[in-house]
């Protein structure tokens, strides 16, 4: 079979996610496990048994029997036994090259190959999250309908770009892992960082007495050098003590169900001559009810209606993190 070299893009990706596996194994040999925090399930916010996805979304997931986590996959428990057992996991988004925007939490095609793609990952390395090029413009101009419009084209050509959740939403500076103060509080739903100094009063790290008191949304030493939140835009189910865990969208992909192993080579099927599935297949049925308004893209609205607040009306995806009562 004919084979071609991966572009330059695809390169990046492919050594990000090396590099984050490296990192991933340095602190397991050196003890530091999910169990100390590493590490938690993007679904169900838990820790525990995890298993690694290995394309570039750099997201963990319980494929044990002990969480409900499978069935949000898609896969059944022999299905999730056989991956552990191979360990080459690769989630659907990373399969389809089909992941959510972290703003709207709309899916979108991150093929860059493909002639046009929807959503861009972050530049930093230890950030895979992924945006529409008019999301990410509007979080970052909000004032500004010209910088939106000039930065929106930048991104939709392929230029590099750092994202929200790498400075702080209330004073915009950076992150200080030196000074306590200057360390990044990050909610696991949306793009809002503040530094510690920064957080507001109403983002607990202690739940308030009694059954309609104010829940717990911050925990310290519970990720490395950072503390895990989630922002007031999202109202935290008693139950669960996290917001709604409905964030996570796969692609309905009904023909593929099993995951392959990511590409570990820079030589890829040449596109003429190997089928292409990295879309899912286009099967037509009705659409779902009302719960299909999650998966609406915000970037479609005019500039002059938008506002930072009706971006997180619903919980959206977040990046792993730790939840520990």
């Amino acid at each position: 079979m004919a084979r071609r070299k991966a572009t330059a893009e695809e390169l990046r990706r492919l050594n990000k996610a090396r590099e984050f596996k490296r990192k991933r194994n340095m602190l397991k040999a050196a003890g530091a496990g999910p169990d100390k925090g590493e590490d938690v399930c993007a679904i169900c916010d838990d820790g525990g048994d995890l298993t690694c996805c290995e394309g570039c979304c750099q997201r963990v997931f319980h494929l044990d029997n002990k969480h409900n986590c499978i069935k949000t996959l898609g896969l059944t428990i022999e299905e999730a036994k056989n991956i552990i057992e191979k360990e080459d996991f690769v989630c659907k988004n990373c399969q389809y090259k089909q992941h959510q925007c972290f703003v709207c939490g709309s899916l979108g095609s991150s093929d860059d190959t493909s002639s046009q793609p929807e959503v861009f990952q972050c530049e930093h390395d230890d950030c895979a999250r992924f945006y529409h090029p008019k999301c990410v413009a509007q979080m970052l101009y909000p004032d500004s309908h010209h910088s939106q419009e000039l930065f929106e084209l930048q991104v939709a050509a392929g230029e590099r770009f750092s994202c929200p959740m790498h400075e702080c939403i209330v004073c915009m500076e950076v992150e200080n892992k030196n000074d306590k103060s200057m360390q990044f509080a990050v909610c696991r739903r949306c793009p809002t960082v503040y530094h510690r100094k920064c957080l507001p009063s109403d983002i607990l790290f202690k739940p308030k007495k009694g059954p309609k008191g104010a829940m717990r949304r911050a925990w310290k030493n519970m990720l490395p050098d950072r503390i895990l939140i989630f922002c007031m835009k999202h109202e935290i189910v008693r139950k669960l003590q996290t917001p709604a865990r409905n964030h996570i969208i796969f692609p309905e992909a009904n023909v593929l169900k099993t995951f392959q192993a990511a590409p570990m080579e820079q030589d890829m099927p040449d596109q003429k001559e190997a089928p292409d599935h990295s879309l899912p297949v286009q099967i037509h049925s009705p659409p779902p009810p009302a719960a299909s308004d999650q998966n609406q893209c915000c970037c479609s609205s005019p500039f002059d209606s938008f506002a930072p607040s009706s971006l997180f009306m619903h919980p959206h995806p977040g990046s792993c993190g730790w939840l520990d009562d």
